[in-house]
């Protein structure tokens, strides 16, 4: 729904359109959730769950109090540096100790985190000056807020703050789909949990034993093929062209690997 490391919106088409039949749709790695706002996905229960209190705030704010989220995000002057460093400063002592939902606290999140480049944490993040040449993400998702597709697919959601392990096991059923976006390989010092390769390797070990289906996002290396071998798992797998750079024009290829037990 808005810039974050990792997020899928370009890809989220392409992985929807392998989804299988399923009432209950669930991201235990929820992030920017771009697959199911992007996309015609929808169950009877849609499950968003993160382990950053940060994120599942806004998304708890934004499906139960959005008038009040749009007020808090309306005070703050977009594009202004002063403005920006003083709130990273404000959130960094609270480490996540705050009652949620707090819309002022998800506001002063989306402030750092929708003005920095690519997404990165927003503890992390370098104000990036868009110097008057584009609209800023951040007023992308204040109009998203009024929009009667994003109003709609809030409505139906509920947010989660769980690890990963505990959202599968509570949420596992024959009739639940989970789609799985977990930390980047080997990048897992950019996200705010520990998520370590041990952790890649058990939440393949849980995935192995669950009751309902799933699908899961992963770039290639070389235990991939160890943990999900090709003639227990479908595999599939096309090429994305990736922004690595503050200049959009610099992007390199990808290829997005979907692995499903269906």
């Amino acid at each position: 729904m808005f810039s974050y490391l990792g997020g899928k919106k370009f890809q989220a088409n392409w992985i929807a359109d392998h989804f299988p039949e399923f009432d209950n749709y669930i991201e235990p790695f929820g992030g920017a959730m771009w697959v199911y706002f992007q996309s015609s996905v929808n169950g009877q229960l849609n499950i968003y769950n993160d382990y950053n209190k940060y994120l599942v705030n806004v998304f708890e704010c934004a499906t139960r109090q959005p008038k009040t989220l749009l007020k808090e995000l309306n005070k703050l002057e977009v594009q202004n540096r002063q403005l920006f460093e003083t709130i990273q400063k404000e959130l960094l002592p609270l480490d996540g100790n705050f009652k949620s939902p707090d819309c002022e606290v998800a506001a002063k999140y989306l402030y750092v985190e929708l003005q920095t480049f690519s997404g990165l944490t927003w503890d992390k993040a370098k104000y990036v000056d868009l110097k008057g040449k584009y609209k800023s993400k951040y007023n992308h998702f204040i109009d998203k807020l009024s929009n009667q597709k994003y109003i709609r697919k809030l409505n139906d959601l509920d947010a989660y703050n769980m690890n990963w392990r505990e959202c599968i096991e509570w949420f596992d059923g024959k009739k639940s789909f989970f789609y799985i976006d977990p930390p980047y390989y080997n990048m897992e010092f950019y996200y705010t949990q520990n998520f370590d390769n041990d952790q890649h390797r058990q939440l393949s070990d849980v995935l192995r034993t669950i009751k309902g289906k799933f699908a899961l996002s992963y770039y290639d290396f070389e235990a991939l093929k160890r943990w999900y071998p090709k003639d227990r798992f479908r595999w599939v797998t096309k090429s994305f062209n990736r922004q690595n750079s503050s200049k959009k024009k610099n992007t390199a290829k990808g290829d997005e690997i979907l692995i499903m037990n269906y």
